[in-house]
C-alpha cells in the first residue's frame, strides 16, 4: 500500500529527526488525505501494530494516510514548531503530552475541540481519563474535551529477582509500605557491595529533562500526603502545610540515597530509556518506571521474562493504607490549522472503539493500559493469572485508586513539568547544598509565578 509501510514510516521519523526541528515531515495537502505524528514506542512491536493498524483503515476507508513516527521529545518539539507556523498535522499522538503540551494547547485554543469523538465512547472511558482530556479554553471561556483518551500508564517497580536471591532474600522480603521497601533496596545493595558487586540498590531517576523524574517525584509527593497540591477548580494548594510537608519529604527521601551513593551518579543526565538500559546492565537491583515497559521487552525470553524480572506497584503508604496512582493518560489530538479535520475525528472514532483499542494495546505487549474498564473485564487477557507482569499494571491502573495529573485541573501545571521544577528542586540538594526545606520553598515561588500566567 502507498505511503505507510513499516520502512517508510520509520525513515520518515529518522529524516525528521535528523534534520532537526526547522523541517517538517510531509504533510497532506489535498482531500482525502490525512498526515499523523505518532510517538515512537519503546520496542518494535509497539511501532508495528499502529502501522498496521493505520495500513487497514486506511485500505478500508479510501483516505491516504501519511503516518511519521519519532521519538517523544521530537514529537512536542516539532508540534510547537508546527503550531508557530500554521503547518500542522491533522492527528497526533503523543504519550507525555498530557503532561508537557496538551493542557497549554487547549488553553490557548490551538487545538479542535474532540468532544464528538470522546462522546462516541463516552460510557466506556474510566473517569480518571475523561478528566484528563477535559481541558479549559481560555478564549472560547470553556471547558471541553480536547485530547482523546488512548492509553494510560502509572509508575511501577521493576526489580533483578536473581540479584535479589544473590544477596540473600527471597522476592517476599520486599515490604509492602513506602519507606521499607525502598530502603530496602539500600541494604540489598550493601549486601552486593560486601560480596565485591559493583551495583546501586536503586535506580532513581533524577535529571531535569523527559518525564521520568517526574513522574517519578510525583508519585512520591502523592504517597507522602501531597496529592492537593492542585484543588479540582484548578486553585494552587502549595501552601497548605500538609502539601508542603509532602513536596518537601519527596524531595529528601529521593536525594538522601543519591548522596549516600545508593543510586548511581549519572542518574542526574538520565533520558527516560536511560534507567531501563541500566537496568539489563545489571547495574541496579531495580528501578521506578512509567510502565512495565523492562518486562515487556523481554517477553520473548521467557527465563527473564516469568522469572528472573518482578513487577511490583505502588508502595502502601507508610501507615499501611493504599496509596493512589497517579495515572498518565497519553492524548490523541488534532491540532486547529488541520486541512481534514473530518476525516481525523473519523479515524479516531474508529480507534477508540473498543475492540479495536484493545487489539492495538495487546500488539503494543500491553505496554500501556486501556482506559476503558470493559477492555480488561471483557478480556482476560488482561488479568491472566499466569502473566507476573501485566495483572500488577492492572491493579494499579484500574481497579485501585488513581489521580489525574494536576494539569488537568490548571494548565499551569504543564509548565512547571516542562520547566522541570520538582527536579530542579532535587538538583539543588544534590548538587547545589540546598536544604530540602530551602529547594521546596524556592519551587514553590516559581509554581506561584507560573500559576499567575495562568488566571481564567
Amino acid at each position: 500500500m502507498a505511503g505507510i509501510t513499516r520502512r517508510q514510516a520509520l525513515v520518515g521519523a529518522g529524516a525528521a529527526i535528523a534534520a532537526g526541528t526547522s523541517v517538517m515531515p510531509r504533510r497532506a495537502t489535498a482531500a482525502g488525505e490525512l498526515t499523523v505524528w505518532w510517538t515512537q514506542g519503546f520496542y518494535k512491536a509497539e511501532n508495528d501494530a499502529v502501522i498496521t493498524w493505520m495500513a487497514d483503515w486506511e485500505k478500508k476507508n479510501n483516505t491516504k494516510v501519511n503516518l511519521t513516527i519519532m521519538n517523544g521529545p521530537d514529537v512536542i518539539t516539532k508540534l510547537i514548531a508546527a503550531m508557530q507556523v500554521g503547518d500542522v498535522p491533522d492527528v497526533v499522538h503523543t504519550v507525555t503530552g498530557d503532561r508537557f503540551l496538551v493542557p497549554r494547547a487547549a488553553w490557548n485554543d490551538q487545538l479542535e475541540d474532540v468532544s464528538e469523538v470522546v462522546d462516541s465512547q463516552k460510557n466506556e472511558f474510566t473517569e480518571t481519563a475523561l478528566i484528563s482530556g477535559r481541558l479549559y479554553n481560555a478564549k472560547q471561556k470553556k471547558s471541553s474535551y480536547y485530547g482523546v483518551p488512548t492509553k494510560a500508564s502509572s509508575l511501577m517497580n521493576s526489580v533483578w529477582l536473581p540479584l535479589l536471591e544473590e544477596a540473600g532474600f527471597a522476592a517476599t522480603d520486599m515490604p509492602a509500605t513506602q519507606d521499607k521497601f525502598y530502603d530496602f533496596f539500600q541494604t540489598v545493595q550493601d549486601k552486593l557491595r560486601s560480596k565485591g558487586k559493583r551495583i546501586f540498590g536503586l535506580g532513581y531517576s533524577m535529571a531535569a529533562k523527559e518525564a521520568d523524574a517526574g513522574n517519578l517525584f510525583h508519585q512520591f509527593l502523592v504517597s507522602y500526603g501531597g496529592a492537593g497540591i492542585v484543588t479540582p477548580d484548578g486553585k494552587l494548594n502549595i501552601d497548605d502545610p500538609a502539601v508542603r510537608k509532602a513536596a518537601t519529604t519527596s524531595l529528601e527521601r529521593l536525594t538522601t540515597p543519591f548522596k549516600k551513593n545508593y543510586v548511581p551518579p549519572g542518574a542526574i543526565n538520565w533520558g527516560d530509556v536511560d534507567n531501563n538500559n541500566a537496568f539489563f546492565a545489571k547495574q541496579i537491583v531495580m528501578t521506578p518506571n512509567a510502565t512495565i515497559s523492562i518486562a515487556a521487552a523481554q517477553m520473548d525470553k521467557p527465563d527473564l521474562y516469568f522469572k528472573e524480572i518482578l513487577t511490583r506497584g505502588v508502595p502502601m503508604g507508610n501507615d499501611g493504607k493504599p496509596v493512589p496512582s497517579v495515572l498518565a493518560i497519553a492524548p490523541t489530538i488534532i491540532p486547529k490549522g488541520s486541512k481534514n479535520v473530518d476525516g481525523a475525528k473519523a479515524l479516531l472514532r474508529d480507534f477508540i472503539q473498543p475492540a479495536n483499542l484493545n487489539a492495538y494495546l495487546k500488539e503494543t505487549r500491553a505496554r500501556y493500559l486501556p482506559v476503558m474498564a470493559s477492555i480488561v473485564k471483557n478480556d482476560p487477557y488482561w488479568t491472566d493469572p499466569k502473566d507476573p507482569h501485566r495483572q500488577v499494571a492492572v491493579d494499579m491502573g484500574l481497579i485501585k485508586p488513581t489521580v489525574p495529573w494536576w494539569m488537568s485541573y490548571n494548565p499551569a501545571y504543564s509548565a512547571v513539568l516542562s520547566e522541570q521544577i520538582w527536579p530542579q528542586a532535587e538538583a539543588n540538594i544534590t548538587q547545589r547544598n540546598m536544604t530540602p526545606d530551602q529547594a521546596t520553598e524556592e519551587a514553590a515561588k516559581r509554581i506561584k509565578q507560573l500559576f499567575e500566567q495562568f488566571q481564567k
